[in-house]
């Protein structure tokens, strides 16, 4: 912090320190950009890649596209598998939900409602027919980002949601570009149930070398 004091640069310090933050929270923000999200890449990266391994046209597809082309393909793929699978908040005021026929149900400020992701992706009102399908660029319902909750929203959102997917473009692109790359065997799937998450271990690449 010293040395960005004395000279600037481009980076998550120097702009805290721009806005007046403490040590105290200069520190706390870069643990988190540093280690919070680094399991969830992790497995979103093992996940992206089990896609279009298994699915060709899907890898054509990803291969053949610019950046924002295969940030669809992620964002997509996200929606289908979040990390996350389950969220919770706490009402900060009334809320008024509708379930079947002309039942409402009132959250009062303070309860805590349980936010499953991993069904809230695949509501065919917001995400469009066929949800289950990875389809990028599909139409989504206003207000509905393309990987869905997948990364929350409102105050709340996924601080990291630019520097995961960037995290993942720059190692698919590179992983698929490499000749003669195939799975070899796909991964075995664990689950975290502390927040609904998976686990992806054991695949193995395989690279064809020219005889």
């Amino acid at each position: 912090m010293r040395a960005r004091r004395r000279e600037r640069r481009d980076d998550l310090i120097s702009h805290l320190v721009d806005e007046g933050c403490s040590d105290q929270e200069v520190l706390g923000e870069c643990l988190t950009f540093a280690a919070a999200g680094m399991v969830t890449t992790r497995e979103f990266i093992s996940a992206a890649a089990w896609h279009p391994f298994a699915d060709k046209a899907l890898l054509t597809h990803y291969r053949a596209g610019d950046e924002d082309g295969r940030l669809a393909v992620l964002n997509e793929i996200l929606r289908v598998e979040p990390v996350i699978g389950r969220l919770s908040r706490r009402a900060t005021e009334p809320l008024d939900l509708s379930g079947q026929g002309d039942e409402t149900l009132t959250v009062q400020t303070g309860d805590r409602i349980d936010i499953l992701i991993d069904r809230t992706n695949l509501d065919e009102r917001s995400v469009g027919p066929v949800p289950p399908r990875i389809r990028p660029g599909r139409a989504m319902k206003d207000g509905v980002g393309s990987p869905g909750l997948s990364f929350g929203d409102g105050p709340h959102k996924c601080p990291g949601i630019h520097v995961a997917l960037q995290e993942t473009d720059i190692f698919l692109s590179r992983l698929f570009a490499i000749p003669g790359l195939r799975m070899a065997t796909p991964p075995t799937v664990g689950f975290i149930e502390g927040i609904s998450s998976y686990e992806l271990r054991h695949c193995v690449l395989e690279v064809a070398t020219a005889p």
